[in-house]
């Protein structure tokens, strides 16, 4: 073979151990520059070049080729387990072999002959097949012993740990509380286990400490109060936990929420002596709990020494805000001051005037920085406006002075946004006052158009306030105007649009009143195109929905109304408005049973209420169900007994049932309440006749003739009773008088115009001569009494006496009572 021919003519020097030996510092180029090229190529050449002339010489060393091939090898595959090192020592030595001995010059122009590339061209199959040989088994895992099983369950502990609080982080208190309790169970066994296997040295101090403090977590978020604060003294009592005084701020965190003040304190202090004074930001903290601790004790001067240290030191929104409450508890106006001008010195992020958008109608959302700053400047904002509001109306000698000052610092402090809620805030309590006109005279300041301080949303709100002061007065047309200014100034502003709605739908009602029914139409819809506005701005806005099913009532479009109405029940449930307009259009539309169910859900939240009461009592008694409409007209008479309405049923219904002795009493109240009215009279009269008690009843004819001389109706019941009674003297006088009143009845028919309804002495609306049925005439009831008459009349007469006084047997009893 090639190969091993080529092999064969190499030499390998077994003895030769060092590289460099016989170096004599001679140069010779000619052979020089062939080992170099050696060294480059130490592949086999072909004939004529590496074979022909040999290394640095012509010979070739001679031997056994079979011999030399199997040096070689061996050579090669004990370099090969050697690694590349000894592999590339190998490659120099047979670049070598078969040249003569010479000496190796040292210079630094030329390299040595190492490559890290290693030897050029392929290696033999032979040698990689046996520098390689299978793999070794894998080894076993050793059987359970008390150290992996101590990993194990510390594996387990740890997984229960993390369960516990991620379930607290989703609110879940229960779930993660059983997850503690869980993990602390485990931990014992763990701990139990070390100690029984000589593992001490093992044990996890930090996850012990892990566990424990897990376990008093939960049971804070659960409430157990007892139970977390038993948990949290035995972490701050081992005294190999060196940072756990700080726990001391939770167990005062956990007697703040039980009103154990002195005892919250107490921890505060604890926590606070254990925190080293690089740490100032949580120390503020912990003085700032203890300022509000002190300060739920009302001992305010105690709680100002802590707020006042903390604004020296690191200030900030709310311990400002808190100090000038402290200050205002006080009652001292100079300090309270002092405080608010030093609330507004803070500056945090967030109490920047917000930047105004480039691109207003952009729909790009705001990233999480720009919400997050929001988010700091409303709180900054409301600890300041709260502030502003609170001392307002006490730092000086009347509550326009304090506003102006106010205003005043916050303008110059550049928060004029809030100096402009301040001034809302000014006509508001001008209206607690009850002083609506400089309530007015305040709102009006901000119409003026050379005054630039307030920006158009303000000026939009102030117009709407407006609106809605002059709608609740009745001043209708100045309430359009300036909800037509606040539109003007802020067309998505919801509550301007509700406001200048309400004013188009009270036009609406106007028309119809007067007939105009076509212009009322018009009307109606623009409001509810408004109304339909101002739920597209805010499509949560309840006032504009609820208005809107009125109108929706008012054209007629009851089942447009009941359905949207059934809809703003799903987003106020509670609402007693929303219920009552169901139950309404429910019996409006004859659906007697629907309305039922949901006036008993609207009585089921306002019990107590005497309208709603009565109005299901009328239900129910149109339901032909007396007995129950009776018990509810009763409720609603028990709690407003002054309804009228109401008192006529109740009378009626014990009239009907010839109860009159109850019913009288009902009349009786009517009397007193309407004295003017001559109708309750002759009903109380009416129940004495029926009861028997005739000298009653006539005395009280008699009074109410005294004050009504004309009265026909009166006149008559005396002329009957007086029959009936026997006294003829008195029923001749009573009958002229009678037949006197009715020809001056008869005289003014005549007088007034035909189609003008007759006058009567009692409310026009119900004829109250039905009380006895068909009236006497009146020479008739004189001819029978002065001559004794025919007998056959006279029997007749009172015969008919006696069932026309039976109104208590008809089915028309209501009718004698107003409607």
């Amino acid at each position: 073979l090639k190969f091993v021919t080529s092999l064969a003519r190499m030499s390998f020097d077994e003895d030769e151990d060092d590289l460099y030996k016989g170096y004599n510092n001679q140069w010779d180029p000619p052979t020089q520059a062939g080992a170099y090229s050696n060294f480059d190529d130490p592949a086999p050449q072909p004939a004529g070049g590496f074979y022909g002339t040999g290394f640095g010489g012509g010979t070739s060393f001679q031997g056994n080729a079979a011999s030399a091939a199997a040096g070689v090898l061996h050579a090669q595959q004990a370099a090969a387990r050697q690694g590349t090192s000894a592999r590339r020592t190998l490659n120099s030595q047979m670049g070598r072999a078969g040249a003569p001995e010479e000496n190796r010059p040292m210079t630094s122009v030329r390299a040595a002959g190492y490559s890290s590339a290693g030897p050029k061209g392929p290696r033999p199959l032979s040698d990689v097949q046996q520098s390689k040989g299978p793999a070794p088994p894998l080894a076993k895992k050793s059987d359970g012993s008390p150290e992996d099983q101590a990993r194990e369950m510390e594996k387990k502990v740890n997984t229960l740990l993390e369960e516990s609080a991620i379930a607290n982080s989703e609110r879940k208190y229960q779930l993660a509380l059983e997850k503690a309790k869980e993990a602390a169970k485990k931990e014992r066994a763990l701990c139990k286990h070390r100690e029984t296997n000589g593992l001490l040295d093992q044990i996890n101090l930090d996850l012990t400490y892990s566990v424990c403090f897990n376990l008093a977590n939960q049971y804070h978020a659960n409430e157990m109060y007892t139970e977390a604060l038993n948990t949290y003294s035995i972490i701050v009592k081992n005294k190999q936990y060196a940072q756990s005084g700080r726990l001391r701020v939770n167990m005062g965190n956990i007697y703040y929420k039980q009103r154990n003040y002195p005892a919250a304190i107490k921890m505060y202090r604890m926590a606070l002596d254990q925190i080293p004074q690089t740490g100032r930001e949580i120390r503020f903290k912990i003085m700032r709990n203890i300022g509000n601790a002190f300060t739920r004790l009302g001992q305010y001067q105690d709680a100002i020494g802590s707020f006042e240290s903390i604004m020296e030191g690191c200030p900030d929104l709310q311990t400002g805000f808190n100090l000038v409450v402290c200050y205002y508890a006080l009652g001292d106006r100079e300090r309270t001051k002092k405080g608010f001008a030093r609330l507004l010195s803070v500056r945090t992020g967030g109490m920047e005037e917000e930047e105004p958008d480039d691109d207003p109608e952009s729909t790009v959302p705001d990233d999480d920085l720009k919400l997050a700053q929001k988010k700091r400047r409303k709180v900054a904002m409301k600890y300041v406006t709260t502030a502003a509001k609170l001392i307002s109306p006490m730092i000086e000698k009347d509550f326009v002075s304090g506003f102006d000052y106010v205003i005043e610092q916050l303008r110059l402090s550049g928060l004029t946004d809030i100096a402009s809620e301040m001034e809302i805030s000014k006509a508001v309590f001008f209206l607690k006052q009850r002083n609506v006109e400089k309530a007015k005279e305040t709102l009006v300041a901000f119409e003026r158009k050379e005054d630039l301080v307030h920006d158009t949303t303000t000026r939009a709100r102030a117009a709407t306030n407006l609106s809605f002061l002059y709608f609740l007065e009745g001043d209708h047309k100045n309430a359009d105007k300036y909800g037509t200014m606040a539109i003007k100034a802020d067309r998505y502003n919801a509550k301007a649009l509700v406001n200048k709605g309400n004013c188009e739908f009270r036009k609406g009602m106007d028309a119809n009143e007067k007939g105009k029914l076509d212009e009322g139409r018009e009307y109606f819809t623009k409001a509810k195109e408004l109304y339909y506005e101002a739920i597209g701005v805010e499509a949560d806005c309840t006032e504009s929905i609820y208005n809107l099913c009125l109108v929706k009532r008012a054209m007629g479009l009851d089942s447009e109304a009941l359905s949207l109405f059934e809809k703003l029940q799903k987003i106020l449930p509670q609402s007693a408005e929303v219920l009552y307009q169901i139950a309404s259009l429910h019996a409006q539309m004859g659906n007697v049973r629907a309305a039922t169910q949901w006036y008993k859900l609207l009585i089921s939240h306002v019990p107590s209420d005497a309208g709603v009461l009565a109005h299901y009592g009328v239900l129910l008694s149109r339901d032909d169900d007396e007995t129950q409409a009776y018990h509810y007209h009763h409720e609603s008479y028990r709690y407003y007994p002054v309804d009228m309405e109401v008192i006529s049923w109740l009378g009626a219904y014990f009239v009907k049932s010839e109860m009159y002795e109850k019913a009288m009493a009902f009349f009786i109240r009517a009397s007193q309440i309407q004295p003017k009215e001559v109708k309750w009279r002759l009903m109380v009269a009416s129940c004495y006749r029926r009861i028997g008690s005739f000298q009653q009843a006539l005395r009280i004819y008699q009074d109410i003739e005294k004050e009504y001389p004309d009265n026909i109706e009166c006149l008559n019941y005396l002329v009957r009773i007086c029959t009936e009674l026997g006294m003829n003297s008195k029923l001749e006088e009573y009958a002229n008088r009678l037949a006197k009143a009715e020809r001056k009845q008869d005289k003014l028919n005549k007088i007034m115009p035909t189609n003008a309804p007759p006058m009567r002495e009692q409310s026009p609306e119900v004829d109250h001569r039905q009380d006895a049925g068909p009236m006497l005439d009146a020479s008739a009831a004189v001819a029978a009494v002065a001559g004794g008459g025919d007998k056959g009349k006279g029997k007749v007469f009172k015969k008919q006496v006696q069932n026309d006084d039976d109104w208590g047997e008809g089915d028309d009893v209501a009718d004698l009572l107003p409607e």
